[in-house]
């Protein structure tokens, strides 16, 4: 007898105009009754949650949360989640443009937070997302579907950035991008401003300064790639490279990713497996190429 999977996550391409704000939209199910997990938090998300109820525990508090919309922006480290009952997500993951021209607020201003949305977007979210909510609970709507009505809302609601600070977005990406142990003077001396300006900026928008942020993303990054079944030996040899040593690998990935790297995507694990996937931060390498 084939056993039903724990749960589906199902991630979808945004709208063509929407690539460099939204990296991508997902709808998530479980039926499950309990599900205990790590989240790494790389990417702020905007969330709605048609039922269940749960939280997230950061060092000094554990925020719940339940059906309604839901914002983080990131987190610092990865942290313990949990979710008990019947559990439908549907949401966005927003690039570094998409987070400030949707809320017009710092990114690092809500660090290590769940959000209710209304705080920052307004009570339009709110009767938005009843809505939603009640036709994806009444089986009226797909996944997709509900996935392409919140792209249109956020769509509607998003706000100019200065030129000048998308371009230090883009450049920040495409620094990202560029290794998994980027050279912090290559940023500075291709941003633009003063080092104290880029500092300032790139924490506004990203939520760290330039070198915890390329610590954080060579961790997250390096565990996505060891949670592939066939990992190739150029992409072994990067993640060897990017680290000290293997000590360092593992206090690494265990503090940004929850787990060490014998333990990514194991069967024990598979929600945390699948949120490493890479297409969100596929997603954000490709953000140059579709800049206007």
């Amino acid at each position: 007898m084939t056993m039903p999977p724990p749960f589906q996550l199902q991630y979808f391409d945004p709208p063509e105009a929407l690539t460099r704000h939204i990296l991508a939209t997902f709808y998530f199910a479980t039926s499950q009754a309990e599900i205990i997990d790590r989240h790494p938090g790389a990417l702020s998300q905007l969330v709605l949650f048609s039922c269940g109820v749960g939280g997230a525990h950061f060092d000094d508090r554990f925020d719940r949360v339940g059906a309604g919309p839901w914002l983080f922006s990131g987190f610092t480290k990865a942290v313990p989640i949990e979710m008990a009952g019947e559990w439908h997500a549907i949401g966005a993951s927003l690039s570094p443009l998409g987070w400030a021209a949707l809320t017009q607020t710092q990114f690092d201003d809500h660090l290590d937070r769940f959000i209710p949305a209304e705080e920052l977007l307004g009570p339009d979210i709110v009767a938005f997302s009843r809505d939603l909510i009640a036709r994806d609970l009444a089986g009226e709507v797909t996944g997709v579907a509900a996935c392409e009505e919140l792209a249109r809302w956020i769509e509607a609601r998003l706000i100019k950035v200065p030129i000048a600070h998308e371009r230090l977005i883009e450049n920040t990406i495409q620094w990202i991008g560029s290794s998994l142990n980027p050279d912090v003077e290559a940023l500075f001396s291709n941003i633009g401003y003063s080092r104290r300006q880029a500092e300032r900026l790139v924490r506004q928008y990203f939520g760290f300064t330039p070198a915890a942020l390329a610590r954080k993303y060579r961790a997250v990054r390096s565990a996505a790639l060891l949670a592939q079944e066939d990992l190739s030996p150029t992409d072994e040899a990067r993640i060897a490279e990017a680290f000290y040593d293997q000590p360092h690998m593992i206090k690494e990935i265990r503090r940004f990713c929850g787990y060490t790297p014998s333990r990514l995507g194991g069967p024990g694990d598979p929600l945390f497996h699948t949120l490493l996937q890479m297409k969100n931060f596929d997603r954000l390498q490709q953000f140059r190429a579709t800049s206007a």
